[in-house]
């Protein structure tokens, strides 16, 4: 095992760590087990079923995928695990932009006017973000590390 293959190794069980972390985090903030959590641009609060509960599943089965990858002895069988992994954490940070997207869109009730303005539309992007939206950029590396190793041992 090169030096390479080790950080990337690390890299992906660390990142699978804090993805089921903050999985979890989402399902015991749904269930009233933690209070809201607010952490500079990070928050995990919500009662929203489909959103924190099965959104929570989603990001600890993703996290378990990234954690499974670890495990795996074909470097393809790897490669699938820690990029399903990716793309769950993915499918839940695309729910949470698009909802931001819909929820800037229209003014608020005490507007006249029903779409918002450019100022209050970009507003509406502002932090704190959920914990799947944070995590996206860190999982978008995974692909860039499986994808340069591919072109290296090809």
């Amino acid at each position: 095992m090169n030096r390479n293959t080790s950080m990337v190794t690390l890299y992906i069980g660390l990142l699978g760590l804090v993805t089921l972390a903050f999985g979890l985090a989402d399902i015991l903030a749904w269930a009233g087990m933690i209070q809201s959590v607010s952490i500079g641009v990070l928050e995990i609060a919500g009662d929203d079923f489909f959103r924190w509960a099965w959104g929570g599943a989603v990001m600890v089965f993703g996290g378990l995928f990234m954690l499974g990858s670890l495990m795996s002895p074909g470097t393809m069988e790897r490669s699938a695990k820690a990029i399903l992994g990716a793309i769950m954490v993915w499918i839940i940070a695309g729910t949470d932009i698009f909802a931001r997207l819909c929820e800037s869109i229209p003014a608020g009730e005490e507007a006249p006017e029903f779409f918002n303005s450019v100022a209050g539309f970009i507003g509406g992007f502002a932090p704190p973000y959920s914990a799947a939206v944070l995590l996206l950029p860190f999982t978008l590396v995974i692909v860039y590390f499986l994808f340069n190793r591919k072109s290296d041992e090809a």
